[in-house]
């Protein structure tokens, strides 16, 4: 059974623990002076709240899947999985921060798109690639999303977006390494290290490129 250093958790669980922070305060100043907020204050408190659960959640999840893989023999279970349909699920979603940010969404889907993987991995995949591009996507922004029929009876997923914050070299080696990811060297990014394993346990490809500020992601899912 592999071990997890003292200070590499220590990392992790500051990471869950942080949206808490944010949920905390705005709940008890929504709890302690609610009468005294106007209607858009109170609106837009309860949406951070809102989205800062999400993140919360996520990131609780990526802890689980974290210590998952260092303690325990994870046995994925592959099932037929309706691509499309799992992509505009996750959309949804994510609904209310995508409207925040105003962003243009584009969608190029087929429908009844299906897959052979484990359905919840591939939900984490998915969960951590849209809030990263989310949360790294200029207000008012696209981001394109693709579906499209590859080689060797695969699906290529690409999502595109123009970004607020270039990732470093060293994220973007990460992501391209072919290597089983190495949790000691987390990029800055750790939902990216849940992606990367993820991925590399199910045996789908995944890339990363950046072209001026503009970064395009593909996986390859075979049916």
């Amino acid at each position: 059974m592999a071990t997890v250093d003292k200070q590499l958790l220590s990392r992790l669980t500051h990471h869950v623990r942080n949206p808490f922070n944010g949920i905390i305060g705005f709940s008890d100043l929504l709890a302690n002076h609610f009468d005294k907020l106007v209607d858009d204050d109170k609106k837009s408190y309860i949406q951070i709240v809102h989205q800062l659960s999400k993140k919360a959640l996520l990131r609780s999840e990526n802890l689980a899947w974290w210590l998952k893989f260092y303690t325990e023999n994870i046995t994925p279970v592959p099932q037929n999985v309706d691509l499309a349909d799992l992509i505009k699920d996750e959309l949804n979603y994510f609904s209310n921060e995508v409207e925040k940010q105003h962003l243009d969404l584009m969608l190029e889907l087929n429908d009844n798109v299906m897959v052979k993987a484990d359905k919840v991995m591939l939900q984490s995949i998915l969960k951590n690639l849209l809030l990263n591009i989310i949360e790294f996507t200029p207000v008012g922004e696209y981001v394109l999303v693709n579906l499209t029929k590859g080689s060797n009876n695969t699906i290529q997923l690409t999502l595109t977006n123009v970004c607020s914050e270039i990732p470093s070299e060293e994220t973007i080696d990460f992501v391209n390494n072919s290597d089983i990811p190495n949790i000691n060297n987390m990029p800055d990014q750790p939902g990216l290290w849940t992606v990367k394993t993820l991925c590399t346990f199910l045996e789908i490809p995944l890339s990363m490129s950046l072209k001026s500020n503009q970064l395009e992601v593909k996986l390859s899912i075979a049916f």
